[in-house]
C-alpha cells in the first residue's frame, strides 16, 4: 500500500494562499488560546507530539469518534500526511468564522483600536455568508471589552505564599472596597472579600448558608456565605 504523503505550505490566519491541487490549510487557535489547523472545513486539534512530529486529530474525534487525521511537523509549517476518512461533512463557513474569531480576539488585546474598528478590521474579506452566521455585532463588541478587562487582570496565584493581592482584586466595579481581611503569606492565610452591603446584611441575618469547595482553590478549604 502506497502512502499519499504531501508536502504543504501552512498559513497564519490572516494569509490567504490557493493551491491548484490542494486545499490551503490553516494555522489558528482556539478560544483557549490552543493550536487549531484548518483544512476543507474541518478543524483538528493536536492529539499528541514527538521530536519531530505533530498529530492531529478531528476536533470530532471525541464526539463522533471521527478519523480524520493530520501529520505535520514539529513547528507546523509542513503537512506530511492527511487522512481523509471523515465520518461528517466539513464546514467551510465554520472555519471561516473561526479564522474570524481568532482576529478579533488577537486584536483585542493588542491593539488600541475601539470596538467598533476592531470588528471592522476583522470583518474585512469574510464572506456574506459567513457574516450572516456569526453573533450580534453587539455580542462581539461586548466580548472585545471583556477580554480586555480580563488581558489587565493579574496572574492567578499557584500558592498561598504570594505577596500580595493586587489593587485591581481588592475593589468592586463600583471601586468600593472588597478585600476585608488579608492575614498575610503562609500556610493558614486567611481571606476575606465582601462588600459592605453584604456585611451588612449578614449582619442581620437569622440564618447562615454555608457552602465549600475543594478543587477550584489554592487554599485547603474555600467557604462562601449567603
Amino acid at each position: 500500500m502506497i502512502s499519499r504523503i504531501y508536502i504543504y505550505q501552512v498559513l497564519r490566519a490572516d494569509q490567504f494562499h490557493f493551491f491548484s491541487k490542494i486545499s490551503t490549510f490553516t494555522l489558528s487557535t482556539t478560544e483557549k488560546n490552543k493550536p487549531l489547523l484548518l483544512s476543507k472545513g474541518f478543524c483538528y486539534t493536536i492529539d499528541k507530539t514527538n521530536n519531530d512530529k505533530i498529530y492531529w486529530k478531528c476536533e470530532y474525534a471525541r464526539k463522533l469518534k471521527c478519523k480524520g487525521r493530520i501529520h505535520t511537523n514539529d513547528i507546523k509549517t509542513t503537512i506530511f500526511h492527511e487522512n481523509d476518512n471523515h465520518n461528517h461533512p466539513g464546514n467551510a463557513i465554520s472555519s471561516e468564522i473561526r479564522i474570524f474569531e481568532e482576529k478579533v480576539r488577537d486584536r483585542a488585546v493588542n491593539c488600541n483600536e475601539n470596538t467598533q474598528t476592531v470588528l471592522d478590521n476583522c470583518l474585512t474579506d469574510l464572506s456574506d455568508l459567513a457574516v450572516a452566521r456569526i453573533p450580534n455585532f453587539k455580542h462581539i463588541k461586548r466580548n472585545i471589552q471583556h477580554r480586555r478587562v480580563m488581558n489587565d487582570f493579574p496572574k492567578v496565584p499557584n500558592d498561598r505564599t504570594y505577596n500580595q493581592i493586587s489593587d485591581i482584586l481588592t475593589l468592586t466595579k463600583r471601586n468600593n472596597e472588597f478585600l476585608q481581611f488579608d492575614s498575610g503569606p503562609g500556610d493558614d492565610r486567611i481571606i476575606i472579600f465582601s462588600s459592605l452591603e453584604q456585611l451588612k446584611l449578614l449582619e442581620n441575618c437569622e440564618q447562615l448558608l454555608v457552602d465549600g469547595t475543594f478543587k477550584v482553590s489554592i487554599f485547603s478549604y474555600l467557604c462562601r456565605l449567603s
